[in-house]
């Protein structure tokens, strides 16, 4: 057999790659066969696309999407910043699904994982007056822990750009994040995530912006455990809304207070602010 001929059975069997996944990459032109018969519509490949094939291979297997796939496949080689970025977003999702999992084997393993899964431990509470935050922000909709874990990176990533290290950017507070409308379900919903900042901002992502959070009077609490006890906590301060008679005045906020690549889950602090007034 022709080395440059290579059938879609025998390509398949080298690569590892099924059929259904070639004619997806096919598809996103990504893999195309050099040859296709124009009768039966079989196809051909090249001895040069087997180690393509494997690439892409190896880089779904990592959890890469096609499209990232396609765009570290064309920048593998070069110092393309693109490609270093794709590589650190994944490498944070990576992080923080093993996070998860590590959550998710511990609450199983305890004594009474019901009481470990909803366990809530709220501190320091306080009403406080916030002024106006100045800060750079990104929105996503999409499941919450991959989300946030995406968000974060691009403003980190963001700060520590040549242009804003040369310029004195400095953060004057912890990342937050904002959760935006009431279309939130068990798969997420849209999220803001904020850093406030200070002095001359370079912003070369067009998803993040510089914009002015308004000032408000809150109910503060500090929640201290793993992020996937939030929910809990949010709705015990909801609660204490209700007894002390006091409205809603705009979104609730949280504040980062530590970073959960390097803090133990039990000693995760959070800060939960709800804006409020008096009921009418």
């Amino acid at each position: 057999m022709p080395t440059d001929r290579i059938p879609i059975g025998k390509f398949s069997e080298v690569t590892r790659l099924s059929r259904k996944a070639l004619y997806c990459y096919e598809k996103k032109n990504l893999l195309v066969p050099v040859e296709k018969d124009l009768c039966t519509g079989y196809r051909y490949y090249t001895q040069q696309q087997i180690e393509r094939g494997i690439w892409i291979a190896a880089l779904t297997g990592l959890g890469f999407t096609l499209d990232a796939t396609a765009a570290l496949l064309a920048g593998k080689g070069t110092a393309d910043p693109a490609v270093r970025s794709l590589l650190r977003e994944r490498l944070l999702a990576t992080r923080a699904e093993i996070q998860r999992l590590a959550m998710v084997e511990r609450v199983l393993a305890a004594e009474d994982p019901f009481e470990e899964l909803f366990k809530v431990n709220l501190e320091e509470w306080k009403r406080k007056d916030i002024p106006p935050i100045r800060a750079l922000t990104i929105r996503g909709e999409g499941p919450y822990q991959e989300l946030m874990t995406s968000l974060i990176g691009q403003i980190c990533e963001e700060m520590a750009s040549p242009a804003n290290v040369r310029n004195g950017v400095a953060a004057t507070g912890p990342v937050g994040s904002v959760y935006i409308g009431e279309d939130c379900d068990e798969h997420g919903g849209l999220v803001e995530v904020f850093l406030p900042v200070t002095g001359p901002v370079t912003v070369t992502n067009p998803a993040i912006g510089v914009k002015t959070l308004p000032g408000a009077t809150v109910i503060s609490a500090i929640h201290k455990g793993p992020y996937h006890n939030l929910g809990m906590a949010h709705a015990r301060m909801y609660g204490y809304l209700e007894e002390e008679g006091l409205g809603s005045a705009g979104a609730p906020r949280e504040l980062y207070l530590n970073d959960p690549a390097d803090t133990p889950e039990d000693d995760l602090l959070t800060e939960i602010q709800y804006p409020v007034r008096e009921k009418a």
